[in-house]
């Protein structure tokens, strides 16, 4: 983009980032984009499009009144969304004809050379006073004029090389976890036929401080995503190795203006402190390096195992009691009942529930192992009806997470086990020690006692997981939830002897049916050779849970909690559900904090009621939190809008994600960095960058910055840009012998170019056809649907037109042709890459989603759903599969792909 202004009567040049007058990128909007170009006379313009004006074409602030500038901050501002240029110096008009000659026709770079050129062919205008104290800038001295353009130009270039440079460092930071290297010096701008990266670059510049850059840039983008949403939630994930040191990564979760959940990574908290200290370094980071008052923390969650599970237990407890106004959550992707118990710091229940997870990873990761393990389901249970379907849809899923995890568990052992013995001898090296490690660890019957216990006794409490997910059928007896999981829970520790006789009964059978020796487990109690074996599981075991599992429910469903949860009712289909009443008692109590305009509360929910009362005839009612945040009108009810958002930040409520999924894929790029990574090479600044790459920041702040803080590498790329100039001048004055030969291959083009230009004709009339024949079908649809809601009136002109299936197939297909070709077009030859997600049905069969990953014209990061690919094939078929999309479907050249 281009550096210097637009207008014909205006010499400035922006040098640097500190310079005092900014630049602003002419509109997209076509009709605002032709007055600035009819106010700045420069009409040689109006034949390119606003959205090559927006790229290319800049006007500075001295054309605008002040009033129309807003100062963000020191170094940032904005222009009004309806500005227009109207300070210029009237004695340029008349030179208008000779302006308009002025044509950048050629690149920036170009655009810079003919522009300068053609001002100095340009009298210099007398500058009156008053022009002088808009612009606030001296006029420059002819032999300074006639100097900047060489200087520019250089400068110009200089910067393009290291903005191709830090994209493609990002680029590979980003997908160097799937086996490249971040160090890697590996010039790809050549492979790519664009301008080349400079050696100068690859020797004289610190990736390192690359990201650190990207990284500060980052942050300034999520500080005001996060101002903007004012509430927000703390998400703690499980301990990690980074940087040579144990920490605990740091989200934090908000909803956008627009009603969708986003989830940052914000930084990491070391491991070695104790409960106080680790408190204060965690309000110190949010306040003083995010600007974030924990006055607008409305949630808590954390998921931390090991020796860590008790002092995260303490650091909650004190945040909670600092900031009431803080509730504690579950943490996804776990069930209520199951965080519950994953987070209980008691080193054997922790034991277990690993060996449960790693059960199921080794299933996920073992195709063969997971076959084999549904034809034993089926032998095992096959005699008992929906048994067998119903055990294989629960491992099809991420079921160690689900509320009936350990039922499940021991549904599967005995198979499990009887696989591992006949699949163990044919497996690969790792896994077969995996298996091996695993088997005495399940074949051990404080193993199975305990499963006993936990399926009986986190039954209690998981009903009320809806509750926390922000289930709306469940918010009505939110109160009676609790009380009855309580009440079921006060029973089991009343007749605990009762009810453990019969768990230890169940184990002691389920034991001797795998051949499990039933003894009494090695630890150190005070009384464990003196009780017998049921009365030592019923005191060390069933009742230490049970009186957890009570005090848990307490601190989770607080006051604050159960009150926040009651905003449910605000969802418009809660409120059909009960005639479109609001219980003042349900939100009566709201924290005057978590409105917008309190003074009027009551008198918005009166006007929520009518407007819902009214609109249920005509419309669909929103069915979730966030879907009636994207209501169009709802910046018209504050207060609920308020309200929702609080219940949106609270961690264990269901998120909707964007259309890119991108508030889930947050957490899952954060594994993957570091199940990918090797331990040794993990960093801080890298995970950051990776994990928040759909934060969107300019490439071109980034350099400036850069250049201000290292002049000479910008001088020495400068240096190197001129000696390239000249060789290629000299290279040039050499080449007039070769210019006959052009003439006669420009002849053959120019036939070609003719054969072309009839089937561009051709090609025209049919896509005029097919668009024709798009607003023909999409009428007829239209016509169809009407005709079923109502009945056609016999004074309608024509016929209902109906649309057939294959019809609309070919329109689709017109249309997605259509779509992939305009992403491709914005892809260009800059590099990309390819992810592949998950298994998806669609119809009967399965499918793998492609997307594409790219950076724009517009320095944003694009990731686009391009197709999909079955996931039925062999592995060698599917590449070749792949291989053929990308290259002759997509036409994209491998050579610019990057992971």
């Amino acid at each position: 983009m281009s550096n210097c202004c637009a207008a014909a009567d205006c010499d400035y040049q922006q040098v640097g980032p500190d310079n005092s007058t900014p630049l602003f990128s002419f509109p997209l909007d076509p009709e605002r984009c032709n007055k600035w170009l009819m106010n700045c006379c420069r009409q040689d313009l109006a034949s390119q499009p606003p959205e090559e004006l927006h790229k290319c074409y800049k006007l500075c602030a001295k054309h605008f009144e002040a009033s129309l500038i807003s100062h963000q901050s020191p170094s940032k501002c904005v222009l009004n969304d309806d500005a227009v240029p109207t300070i210029f110096d009237s004695a340029v008009t008349t030179n208008n004809e000779s302006t308009c000659n002025r044509k950048r026709a050629g690149g920036p770079v170009e655009e810079e050379l003919s522009a300068k050129k053609a001002k100095e062919d340009i009298p210099a205008p007398k500058v009156t006073e008053d022009a002088r104290e808009v612009s606030g800038e001296d006029i420059t001295s002819p032999e300074q004029e006639n100097n900047q353009p060489e200087e520019n130009i250089g400068s110009f270039k200089a910067k393009e090389t290291l903005n191709a440079y830090f994209k493609e460092i990002l680029a590979l930071t980003g997908f160097s976890i799937n086996g490249g290297n971040i160090n890697t010096d590996e010039s790809t701008g050549e492979a790519r036929g664009q301008q080349s990266l400079k050696k100068i670059c690859v020797e004289k510049v610190d990736k390192k401080e690359i990201l650190q850059f990207s990284e500060r840039l980052m942050r300034e983008e999520i500080q005001n995503s996060l101002r903007h949403a004012r509430f927000f939630s703390i998400l703690l994930q499980d301990v990690t190795s980074i940087e040579g040191k144990e920490q605990i990564p740091i989200f934090i979760r908000s909803v956008t203006e627009t009603g969708f959940p986003q989830k940052h990574l914000v930084g990491f908290l070391p491991c070695n402190l104790d409960a106080d200290n680790l408190f204060n370094h965690l309000i110190s980071e949010l306040r003083n390096k995010w600007g974030l008052r924990m006055e607008h923390c409305r949630g808590l969650s954390y998921l931390v195992t090991g020796r860590m599970c008790q002092t995260m237990r303490d650091l909650t407890c004190k945040i909670l009691l600092e900031f009431p106004q803080v509730v504690l959550s579950p943490s996804d992707p776990y069930a209520f009942n199951i965080w519950i118990i994953r987070c209980m710091p008691v080193p054997t229940i922790q034991t277990i529930v690993d060996t449960v997870e790693e059960v199921a990873l080794l299933l996920r990761n073992t195709p063969e192992l997971y076959k084999r393990l549904e034809g034993k389901i089926q032998m095992t249970y096959g005699h008992i009806k929906g048994e067998v379907e119903r055990i294989k849809a629960i491992i099809s899923v991420n079921w160690e997470c689900g509320t009936d995890a350990f039922q499940t568990m021991l549904d599967i052992l005995e198979p499990f086990l009887n696989c591992i013995n006949e699949i163990i001898s044919k497996v690969d090296e790792d896994t077969a020690e995996q298996m091996a490690k695993l088997k005495p660890i399940l074949k051990n019957f404080n193993f199975i006692m305990t499963l006993v216990v936990l399926k009986n006794t986190l039954c209690c409490v998981s009903i009320l997981n809806s509750s926390l997910r922000g289930i709306i059928s469940m918010s009505s007896t939110l109160q009676y939830t609790i009380s009855n999981a309580l009440k079921l829970v006060s029973k089991y520790q009343q007749d605990i002897a009762i009810f453990n006789r019969k768990w230890f009964s169940d184990a002691v059978g389920r034991a001797k049916k795998l051949g499990v020796e039933v003894i009494k487990p090695d630890v150190d109690h005070a009384h464990a050779n003196d009780t017998s074996l049921e009365d030592f599981y019923r005191e060390t075991l069933a009742r230490p849970i049970l009186q957890y599992l009570v005090a848990e429910v307490k601190r989770i469903f607080s006051t604050e909690m159960v009150r926040i949860l009651r905003w449910l009712s605000l969802v418009p289909s809660y409120m059909a559900d009960h005639n479109f009443s609001i219980r003042r008692d349900k939100v009566a109590d709201a924290n005057l904090n978590n409105l917008a305009r309190p003074d009027t509360f009551y008198e918005e929910l009166g006007c929520w009621e009518v407007k819902w009362r009214h609109a249920s005839k005509r419309r669909i009612l929103p069915t979730t939190v966030f879907a009636t945040l994207k209501i169009p009108d709802i910046g018209f009810y504050p207060n609920v809008q308020s309200l929702l958002r609080v219940l949106g930040t609270v961690p264990c409520v269901n998120a909707e994600a964007d259309v890119y999924g991108q508030y889930h894929m947050v957490l899952e790029r954060c594994h993957a960095y570091l199940k990918d990574t090797p331990v040794d090479q993990r960093q801080c600044s890298s995970a950051y960058v990776y994990v928040n790459q759909d934060v969107h920041f300019n490439v071109e702040q980034m350099v400036d910055s850069y250049v201000q803080k290292h002049p000479d590498i910008l001088q020495m790329l400068q240096n190197d840009e001129e000696i390239k100039d000249k060789a290629s001048i000299a290279a040039s004055q050499g080449n007039h012998a070769e210019k006959d030969t052009e003439d006669e291959l420009n002849l053959i083009n120019m036939d070609m170019d003719a054969e072309n230009l009839v089937e561009m004709k051709c090609a025209e009339t049919d896509r005029e056809a097919l668009k024709s024949a798009l607003q023909a079908t999409v009428m007829a649809a239209y016509n169809s649907q009407s005709w079923q809601q109502n009945e056609v009136s016999t004074s309608q002109d024509g016929e209902v037109e109906y649309v057939t299936k294959s019809e609309m197939n070919e329109v689709l297909t017109v249309c997605e042709d259509a779509v992939r070709e305009g992403i491709l077009t914005e892809a260009g030859s800059s590099f990309f890459s390819l992810f592949i997600d998950r298994v998806v049905k669609i119809g009967t069969k399965d499918y793998l989603p492609l997307f594409l990953r790219f950076v724009d014209s517009f320095d944003v990061m694009r990731l686009e759903l391009m197709g999909f690919l079955e996931a039925d094939l062999d592995c060698d078929v599917m590449v070749r599969r792949l291989m053929e999309i990308v290259t002759e479907e997509w036409h994209l050249d491998l050579k610019n792909c990057r992971g």
